[in-house]
């Protein structure tokens, strides 16, 4: 399998894998389905926050955990601004970064046409490739990664992916977090609205930045009481 159909599959199984969730306040009880190897369990939660114009917005907050691994989605009430960036950070620790499908499509094709020049992720892009894909780039070009480890190393640092109304967190990045979870740390998700268009002229994007203080050692718990054996 090449890099780039690992990650397509990578994106289609973000996608598909967010459920409805419902309006609660709370941590869901987990939702199971399937059994042994392949059981997959579910726990939800609503998180609302205030959203800088004297209301209040909501998160629709997921984890997931299956035999391969512990995965987390975000689902935004309103569209974000997707080409902006959008970090988780715990005090302490580097912010994971999410970016968009084409970022790390264009990222796999790379590794895929052995294009280890780190100014090719530019052309044609719509925005600057980040930094942390050119030095991973140049690390695989100078043999500090191994070219047949290219395409999972790529998957644990960056499988974290952003699209106008979720985010996904999926197992290496989500394993990196997983201490600091449950140690019950407030992990801090930054990510600014999509402007109205009747709003651009005059338009200020500060009034638009959230940030969402977030606790969810509860959902691990939770699937830990589900899956214990896990």
């Amino acid at each position: 399998m090449t890099r780039r159909i690992g990650l397509v599959l990578l994106i289609a199984g973000l996608g598909a894998a967010a459920p409805a969730l419902a309006v609660e306040s709370s941590v869901s009880d987990a939702v199971c389905a399937g059994e042994g190897t392949g059981q997959r369990c579910t726990v939800s939660a609503v998180q609302p926050f205030p959203d800088n114009r004297g209301g209040l917005g909501e998160l629709s907050i997921s984890a997931v955990r299956d035999a391969a691994c512990t995965s987390l989605y975000i689902v935004f009430d309103e569209p974000i601004a997707f080409t902006r960036p959008v970090t988780l950070a715990v005090d302490g620790a580097p912010p994971q970064r999410f970016y968009t499908p084409r970022q790390l499509s264009d990222l796999a094709e790379a590794l895929d046409a052995n294009a280890l020049d780190a100014n090719a992720l530019d052309e044609g892009a719509p925005e600057p490739a980040p930094p942390e894909f050119t030095r991973f780039l140049a690390q695989v070009a100078a043999g500090a990664i191994a070219d047949e480890d290219a395409g999972t190393e790529m998957l644990r640092r960056f499988a974290a992916i952003k699209e106008p109304r979720r985010i996904g967190l999926t197992c290496g990045p989500m394993e990196r977090l997983m201490p600091l979870i449950r140690s019950d740390r407030p992990l801090r998700l930054e990510f600014q609205k999509q402007a109205g268009g009747a709003t651009q002229v005059y338009h200020w994007p500060r009034l638009d930045r959230r940030t969402v203080e977030l606790r969810l050692g509860g959902l691990l718990e939770a699937l830990d009481r589900a899956m214990p054996g896990s």
